[in-house]
């Protein structure tokens, strides 16, 4: 079988991967850079909210005219059922950084491979890592049709944790929360993103490019079951408030998706010459926020990571690493009880599992079997 060199391999092309193969482009251009994605980027995808601080990301890795030029949705509004009524608003016009975007996310990451392939990156679409073995100081990877052999790995899979037996990581599920989404046509909107805390747990609904919506119901996968279904997820949006209220008579379902959406992260952050990156380092609900944003810097982090790994500055370059991540964790777990704490006003099994932080702090993580993505992994209740 034939068998290719590369300085870095990105497995993974999404935010993170497509930020740490431009970083390391522009930071050491010399180094042969491939990166090797599962898919094509051409299916409906969750995280379709940008925040205005991204501008500056982009403007570091070099793609700001080709994301400038798409013309995004601008997202100048975020209306917020929360905690309180009436709903409260938030508008761009009072945010230093200005107004942020609504996405369609597969256009978004065929968009950043672009700008990676026109830095110079190797771009392998279609292409899954099969397997992943050390070799001599790098690692093996092997494809369909052939292997590719990197000095040093970014594993930036998103939610896919398939490789974390190879690199001897292991997953740990903070919640199993999930996202019932569908995605509609014909539903022109007015640049603001809705969230609204309901019994069941909480919708969000945010205008899309092209006269597009999502909507989206997010809960816990064991209360959420029957939302896979047309017919109960449409009565369980005609009772939301405002939400509801965001489809018009002609609005027309094109796409429906149901994904995981609860918090996970990865130990370790990073091994023998490789480094995890974006969601599959640390996957965060996304009530944080954090989404895009937090791939995109994890992703320049990676890169600076790898550099320095293959510069022969390995321990304080994994040192350094983990502790960002794990401070990054630190900071979030108690931000996002908060959140969840100021809107738990009903007596629900969704909002009764939300307590605040410090009376779940002696819950023993639950072991979980291997699933079907191949990961070993700890549940933590609670979160």
């Amino acid at each position: 079988m034939l068998s290719e060199q590369a300085d870095v391999a990105v497995i993974g092309g999404g935010p993170a991967g497509a930020a740490a193969a431009l970083t390391l482009r522009r930071h050491a251009p010399g180094r042969r850079v491939v990166l090797i994605e599962a898919g094509r980027h051409d299916r409906p995808k969750p995280g379709e909210v940008l925040p205005a601080v991204a501008q500056g990301l982009l403007r570091q890795l070099g793609a700001w005219t080709l994301f400038s030029d798409a013309a995004f949705v601008e997202n100048r509004t975020l209306v917020s059922a929360w905690a309180d009524e009436p709903p409260g608003e938030k508008h761009s016009i009072f945010s230093a950084h200005g107004a942020g975007w609504h996405l369609d996310r597969a256009r978004f990451d065929r968009l950043m491979l672009r700008a990676a392939e026109v830095a110079g990156v190797e771009v392998r679409f279609g292409t899954a890592v099969r397997s992943a073995t050390r070799e001599n100081r790098g690692w093996r990877l092997k494809l369909v049709n052939a292997d590719i052999i990197a000095q040093a790995v970014i594993w930036a899979t998103g939610r896919s944790w398939g490789l974390a037996r190879h690199f001897g990581a292991k997953v740990t599920a903070h919640g199993h929360l999930a996202a019932y989404s569908r995605f509609f046509d014909g539903a022109p909107g007015d640049c603001r993103m809705v969230v609204e805390a309901r019994p069941e747990g909480w919708w969000y609904s945010a205008d899309l490019p092209g006269r597009r919506r999502v909507v989206a119901c997010l809960t816990d996968p064991d209360l959420g079951n029957g939302l896979r279904q047309a017919d109960h997820w449409y009565r369980s949006l005609a009772a939301t408030q405002f939400v509801a209220r965001l489809l018009p008579a002609g609005a027309r379902e094109i796409a429906s998706l149901v994904k995981p959406a609860g918090t996970a992260t990865i130990d370790p952050a990073t091994g023998e010459r490789w480094v995890a990156a974006g969601d599959c380092l640390f996957a965060a609900d996304p009530l944080s926020s954090r989404g895009i944003v937090h791939a995109l810097r994890s992703g320049i982090l990676a890169a600076y990571a790898v550099s320095d790994i293959l510069e022969g500055r390995e321990d304080l370059a994994r040192a350094r690493y983990s502790m960002i991540a794990a401070q990054g964790f630190s900071d979030y777990v108690p931000m996002l009880a908060a959140h969840y704490a100021a809107a738990a006003r009903w007596d629900t099994p969704f909002w009764q599992r939300r307590i605040p932080l410090k009376e779940n702090a002696t819950a023993t993580p639950q072991h979980i079997s291997d699933g079907e993505d191949g990961s070993h992994a700890t549940r933590h209740p609670g979160l």
